[in-house]
């Protein structure tokens, strides 16, 4: 049952986090990257508080304590260095290289389990990562488009550590906060992050990089578009997937993450714009490759990886 859990809240995931380019898209057109970078953390980690009050002491206290270095660890460098990384690496990229390594993010993860953890990936698995991997590419780049695809910028290699600080948090989280439930270990991550972006937002406007005081809400409309990012996207979002990689592990819920970008072209289609056969092709070879992996990991039947134990629900 926990399983099936895991997998309907990462699918779920997939199709609001499909929204994430053209909700930020928006923002931009008003406010600074690091600004919303900050923003977004920093409201959608005590976003979740009420909730963690409402369930009762028994979720909001940790089974045993947890040193203080090691919630800021995960904040500071899991949080805030995926958040201020992948902005500053999708603004000095190719847009079509930072779509190839998007698609490569489940690889990043299993190289990252390997090498911090000594987790080793099962081979089973290997067809259908790969398989999600390439289908993701092919279902988002257009290599007809004018200009190299391959123009590298720079801002790749802060792209790729982005995701290995990702990749880090979802699986040191669950290792080092294994007596917390997903919504307090969502709750204080998100909330550090976002303190530790505001510091360096505030450095670097201090040094006149970035305009402060930030803007106001230019309309209705922007606010609303702030809040569904704080609330929906980062705040319920991220709880969504430490819910996931609790019970699927970081290599198969990056997985569904490349289910994204198939979600932005459904919804694209919805306005009008049809997907081409290409793009057709690619998501099926994304949702195959998911399939592949999932199958795989349930004929391994294997247990929660060590350090990890069963939380008490969310």
């Amino acid at each position: 049952m926990g399983r099936w859990a895991g997998t309907a809240g990462l699918l779920l995931l997939a199709v609001l986090w499909g929204t994430m380019v053209p909700t930020i898209s928006h923002l931009l057109k008003a406010w600074d990257p690091l600004f919303l970078a900050a923003v977004r953390y920093l409201g959608g980690g005590p976003a979740l508080l009420p909730i963690l009050l409402l369930r009762g002491r028994s979720a909001a206290a940790p089974a045993q304590p947890v040193g203080f270095w090691k919630i800021t660890l995960l904040g500071a460098v899991g949080i805030g260095g995926y958040a201020g990384l992948y902005t500053l690496g999708v603004a000095h990229s190719n847009v079509v290289t930072a779509a190839i390594l998007s698609a490569a993010s489940p690889a990043v993860a299993t190289i990252t389990d390997r090498v911090i953890f000594g987790r080793r990936l099962d081979r089973r698995m290997l067809p259908g990562l790969s398989l999600a991997i390439i289908g993701c590419v092919v279902a988002t780049v257009d290599f007809s488009r004018a200009g190299n695809p391959f123009d590298l910028r720079g801002g790749e290699l802060l792209m790729l550590a982005a995701f290995a600080c990702w990749s880090w948090y979802s699986t040191a989280a669950q290792r080092w906060l294994g007596g917390w439930s997903q919504v307090r270990i969502s709750c204080v991550t998100m909330t550090v992050g976002g303190v530790a972006l505001t510091v360096v937002y505030l450095i670097v406007a201090g040094l006149g990089g970035v305009p402060f005081p930030p803007a106001a809400p230019g309309s209705t409309e922007d606010l609303l578009v702030l809040l569904w990012l704080v609330l929906a996207l980062v705040s319920f979002g991220v709880l969504l997937w430490n819910f996931g990689v609790k019970r699927s592990g970081v290599v198969t819920a990056s997985l569904y993450l490349n289910l994204t970008p198939i979600v932005a072209i459904l919804i694209l289609s919805l306005g009008g714009t049809t997907p081409n056969l290409q793009q057709v092709i690619g998501g099926a070879m994304v949702i195959l490759g998911i399939l592949w992996a999932e199958l795989a990991t349930m004929r391994n039947a294997s247990p929660p990886p060590a350090g990890i134990d069963e939380a008490p629900g969310l």
